[in-house]
């Protein structure tokens, strides 16, 4: 009995050591937990305790009677960091604007250059159509050209192969054009070319000197 009644007082020291021990470190938990969150909470404030170990130096070392007088120490006036934030993002909503007011230009300046280029290539549509109109209108008149020429030059040969007189008698018809018959001589030797106005003058003296007269206009 006098073992278990000196065993309780041992016993209830440990107890009262051990709760009061718990209680300290569940404090200490609470202010580390508690400065943990007043750290976030100043960075959220863009002031970070770390990286002020300097202004911490000089406060304490201000407390000191023979240093306050060197050191010295004031606090920063960084004014409402919400109001800087704000600040900062206007002046960052400006720039934005500022930006999309010149894409706009741009915009607007590509969209006048993409109306030019499409009036540009309607005219060139235009002026190809017209061109290609032009070049089938000359393409037309070039075969035309060719064929008459064609013509006159088998005349021509038909002409060289008769005598002057029979010749003459079918030149003499009204069917037959002074054009015509120019074209054909032209194409002929001169000498043959004579025979056959002559032949023809013998017969259609009106005609032969019309064509005379056609020759003359041609040569000069």
């Amino acid at each position: 009995m006098a073992n278990d009644e000196n065993q309780k007082p041992g016993r209830i020291k440990r107890i009262l050591t051990l709760f009061f021990w718990s209680i300290f470190i569940t404090i200490i938990i609470i202010i580390l937990v508690y400065l943990n969150f007043e750290f976030n909470r100043l960075k959220t404030l863009n002031l970070s305790i770390q990286n002020d170990w300097k202004s911490f130096v000089a406060y304490m070392l201000q407390k000191v009677p023979v240093l306050k007088d060197r050191v010295k120490y004031e606090y920063l006036d960084i004014g409402n960091s919400y109001f800087i934030q704000e600040q900062l993002i206007k002046e960052r909503l400006l720039e934005i604007d500022k930006k999309t007011q010149e894409i706009n230009s741009q915009l607007e300046e590509l969209k006048k250059l993409s109306s030019q280029i499409s009036i540009e290539a309607s005219n060139l549509a235009i002026e190809k159509e017209k061109f290609e109109k032009e070049k089938k209108l000359f393409e037309d008149e070039k075969r035309i050209f060719e064929d008459y020429n064609s013509r006159i030059e088998k005349l021509s040969q038909w002409f060289a192969s008769s005598t002057p007189a029979q010749i003459a008698v079918a030149l003499s018809r009204d069917e037959v054009s002074i054009d015509l018959i120019v074209n054909a001589l032209l194409k002929l030797p001169s000498d043959t070319a004579a025979e056959i106005i002559q032949s023809l003058a013998q017969i259609n003296p009106t005609k032969a000197a019309n064509v005379i007269s056609k020759i003359g206009e041609v040569i000069k």
